[in-house]
């Protein structure tokens, strides 16, 4: 008996359907209180030095041009904002008591490093061939190798806005899509799984509902159909190996890597490319592009899964769900609860399934022989 990565909640007997409404809650309130703070902590510097005229600008500017390469203070709070996701989700999802630490990772309840270290490969095959097909006609052989200025014109940003933005992409992007991994492929997929008892049933619509909801959400980015198209397929895909996998490890370097590709790419705001056009915001070109490079990986990573022989799932069993009409000797509700006569055979968390499976009665995946050593 094993459990997938979709259903990793169902492993402790305390999930309750309502743990991640209250999680979500969390991450509700930790996301305004932290984008009031994120504006207050760049406002403030910025109407001290410039006044009530740069501020109002400085405002203008994050509703124009959010993600802007070429203005790395905007870019900045832009990707701040994200960013604090990711240990807004962790703390929720901590408050909220769904299932053991660090169930978002992988269905071995942590980040699998090593594995993470062999996902870099298809990574960067990938990471290659975009910034092939994104620079394409970009460059020049005419007097040796360079950037064809006929065709892409001049920077408009001066070396030291050029070299600020990016290190913050460096520094900044991988953070942001952890964050959208765990909040989109990890909390919405396992809350939906976890509801659904049907497990066949649970995994469509876990992987519908994410990638419904990561494309609507970029919207607001001012992408057309082509954009959202390509923004879902990604997702889409990303969601599949994240079940396949049983962790968010290959997705993360994905999705940071694409960020990191397309931001460096953008960010000398070359004079002949307009970055508002339609076509920046979505083509079918850039969306077949998308497609292909995230089935490739997704193929590379899958040949690579195999070769290893990852441990995609949660060696153990979902905890049982009583049946049946509770005796009044039994106390009502209390027969209900983990460690009631109706959850007698159910742990109440990974830990004393580790010790029940250290005095020889099953235990985590850590210590089961045979898959320690695997990535």
């Amino acid at each position: 008996m094993s459990v997938p990565y979709h259903r990793l909640p169902r492993v402790d007997a305390r999930w309750r359907w309502w743990r991640p409404l209250v999680a979500l809650a969390v991450l509700g309130g930790w996301y305004v209180l932290t984008q009031v703070l994120i504006v207050f902590g760049f406002i403030i510097p910025i109407g001290r030095t410039g006044g009530v005229d740069a501020v109002m600008d400085f405002q203008r500017k994050l509703q124009d041009a959010a993600l802007d390469p070429t203005d790395p203070l905007v870019m900045s709070v832009s990707l701040v904002s994200l960013v604090v996701l990711l240990p807004g989700i962790l703390l929720a999802v901590r408050i909220a008591g769904i299932g053991p630490a660090n169930i978002l990772s992988s269905t071995r309840f942590r980040v699998r490093w090593r594995w993470t270290a062999w996902c870099l490969i298809p990574t960067l095959v990938i990471a290659v061939i975009m910034f092939l097909t994104q620079t394409a006609g970009m460059f020049t052989f005419r007097g040796g190798f360079g950037w064809d200025h006929a065709a892409i014109g001049q920077s408009t940003v001066t070396q030291t806005t050029l070299v600020t933005t990016i290190v913050l992409v460096v520094v900044l992007v991988p953070f942001q899509g952890a964050a959208e991994e765990y909040v989109f492929r990890g909390f919405l997929m396992q809350t939906i799984g976890s509801w659904i008892p049907v497990r066949i049933v649970g995994t469509v619509v876990a992987v519908a509902v994410s990638t419904v909801v990561f494309a609507l959400l970029h919207i607001p980015n001012g992408y057309n159909v082509w954009g959202i198209l390509d923004v879902g397929s990604f997702g889409l895909i990303a969601a599949i190996i994240v079940l396949r996998t049983g962790g968010m490890e290959a997705t993360v370097l994905q999705h940071a890597f694409n960020n990191i590709m397309i931001f460096v790419v953008q960010a000398p705001g070359w004079s002949h490319i307009d970055l508002s056009s339609q076509d920046a915001n979505g083509s079918p070109g850039g969306w077949l592009i998308t497609l292909g490079t995230s089935l490739l990986y997704w193929g590379m990573v899958e040949v690579l899964a195999r070769w290893r022989r990852l441990d995609r799932r949660f060696a153990g069993h979902e905890a049982p769900r009583f049946r049946g009409t509770p005796p009044v000797w039994a106390g009502g509700r209390r027969w209900f609860r983990p460690g009631g006569v109706g959850w007698a055979s159910a742990p109440a968390r990974l830990d004393e399934v580790a010790a029940d499976r250290q005095a020889g009665s099953g235990g985590p995946v850590e210590s089961t022989v045979g898959v320690a050593g695997r990535p």
